[in-house]
């Protein structure tokens, strides 16, 4: 650290730019004031300075410096957690601010949705959900999260397939235009089986493309062009596209 003249700024590893005084001409040019409010009395050695974060009331004597103002906005709680806004949604509240502290709600039926999620994106067994790790996890993300066998977890599965199926499908039957649908067979290596997919393509009112699979089964032989015709037709039918 170098000084060049009295008021030269000198820089401090802190993070504070100060200023050294002379005895001639004293300044306090601390950035502490920025966080920082003077409290004027007659007598300039009882000034004061109170901490725009917890209203604390300190010295501010010119004989004092600023050190001591320093280290209290470093321990200053209330400085280091005045960003609220992570901790917020940016949602128009009933009062008209800008932003709303938001409150924790446990939803049973979206937790059991995110474990359906879980298990089908994962390609996991349904097993898993009476493993002690996985238990022991969700007990640690939420106490409210109550434990499910195998068996439930089966039936949720195909219970949050239905609603997705029926989604589907009604945006199918108000599809503005056509749609066009492809298929791909293939046979898995270690068992000779062979499997249909039928993906669905269509435009929606907006010119946005979509696209699903609306059927994925294994294919009984004969594995002939007939066979497959009438597994393209009953998909179609199923899924009431004419």
């Amino acid at each position: 650290m170098t000084m060049t003249s009295s008021n030269t700024p000198v820089i401090v590893e802190d993070g504070f730019n100060e200023y050294e005084s002379s005895s001639k001409k004293p300044r306090t040019t601390s950035k502490v004031w920025n966080e920082m409010t003077k409290l004027e009395t007659n007598d300039k050695d009882q000034l004061q300075a109170q901490c725009n974060h917890c209203k604390t009331v300190l010295s501010a004597k010119s004989t004092s410096g600023t050190s001591h103002l320093r280290r209290h906005l470093e321990g200053c709680s209330k400085r280091h957690n005045h960003d609220i806004k992570q901790y917020t949604i940016a949602t128009p509240s009933p009062l008209g601010s800008t932003s709303a502290i938001k409150t924790y709600k446990f939803d049973k039926e979206e937790c059991r949705k995110a474990v359906s999620t879980f298990l089908v994106c994962g390609k996991h067994s349904f097993m898993t959900v009476e493993e002690s790790g996985f238990r022991y996890m969700m007990s640690v993300v939420s106490p409210n999260y109550k434990n499910i066998s195998r068996q439930t977890a089966t039936r949720d599965v195909m219970s949050f397939y239905a609603k997705e199926r029926d989604a589907v499908q009604n945006e199918l039957v108000n599809a503005p235009g056509r749609i066009c649908s492809t298929s791909d067979n293939w046979k898995y290596e270690y068992t000779a089986d062979e499997y249909i997919c039928i993906t669905a393509h269509w435009i929606d009112k907006d010119w946005e493309l979509h696209k699903r699979i609306i059927r994925f089964r294994a294919l009984l032989p004969p594995y002939d062009g007939l066979n497959i015709a009438d597994e393209v037709i009953l998909c179609l039918a199923q899924w009431k596209i004419r």
